[in-house]
C-alpha cells in the first residue's frame, strides 16, 4: 500500500489559479505561519472546504477508484454549470479509531466555489479553522515514507511540549506523479 497511496494521490489533473509557491500557481488553502523551526512549521489554517471520498481498500485499484469518483464528480458539476477545480493540494487523511482505520482522499475547493452533491460517495467536507504542525520533505512519495515523517514530526512536536491528535494525520501532495522533483507534506493536528 506504501507506493499505491501516494501514486493515487499524485495522479491528479493539473489546474490553474493562484496560490503559494509549492502549489505551482494552483489554488491552495491560505495559511499563516505561527512558528517555524528546523523540524516543523506551526500553521493556522482558516476554515476550508474539500470534496472527499472514502478509499475503500488498501491497494492501488482502491485509490484509483477514489480518484475516479472525485474526477467524475467534478465533471458532473462542470456540466451542471458549477465550477469544480481539481485544486492543490490533494490530501489523503488517515484516521485510526480503536482497531479500524479510515482513509479518505480529498481535493481542495477554493473559497468561492459553491457545489451541490451529485453522488453520495462524494461529500462536501467543511474543515474548521485549525492549527496544524507541518513537516515537508522531498523525494518520491510513498506511504511508508510519509508515516516515517509523521513519526519524526510527532516526536519533534512532543519534544517541545506541544499536544497533538495522535490518531490522525494527513499527507499532502503538490506535484504530479511524473514530476522531476516532489514537494510533500505531512500534517498533524494540534489538540
Amino acid at each position: 500500500m506504501e507506493l499505491q497511496l501516494m501514486v493515487a494521490l499524485l495522479l491528479l489533473p493539473a489546474c490553474s489559479g493562484q496560490s503559494a509557491q509549492h502549489c505551482h500557481g494552483q489554488p491552495c488553502p491560505q495559511y499563516q505561519i505561527l512558528e517555524a523551526n528546523g523540524d516543523f512549521e506551526v500553521r493556522q489554517y482558516p476554515p476550508t472546504d474539500w470534496i472527499t471520498t472514502e478509499v475503500e481498500g488498501s491497494d492501488l485499484p482502491a485509490f484509483l477508484a477514489a480518484r475516479s469518483r472525485l474526477k467524475d464528480f467534478c465533471e458532473k458539476s462542470q456540466k451542471a454549470g458549477q465550477p469544480c477545480p481539481g485544486a492543490w493540494p490533494a490530501i489523503i487523511t488517515v484516521s485510526k479509531e480503536r482497531q479500524a482505520q479510515k482513509v479518505t482522499l480529498s481535493w481542495y475547493l477554493p473559497t468561492e466555489t459553491k457545489l451541490q452533491t451529485f453522488d453520495t460517495s462524494v461529500t462536501l467536507q467543511h474543515r474548521d479553522a485549525a492549527i496544524i504542525f507541518v513537516s515537508s520533505f522531498g523525494g518520491f512519495p510513498g506511504l511508508s515514507g510519509a508515516q516515517d515523517h509523521v513519526e519524526i514530526l510527532k516526536k519533534s512536536v512532543a519534544k517541545v511540549g506541544r499536544k497533538f491528535k495522535s490518531h490522525t494525520f494527513t499527507g499532502a501532495g503538490y506535484d504530479t506523479f511524473l514530476a522531476s522533483s516532489h514537494y510533500n507534506e505531512v500534517w498533524v493536528y494540534a489538540a
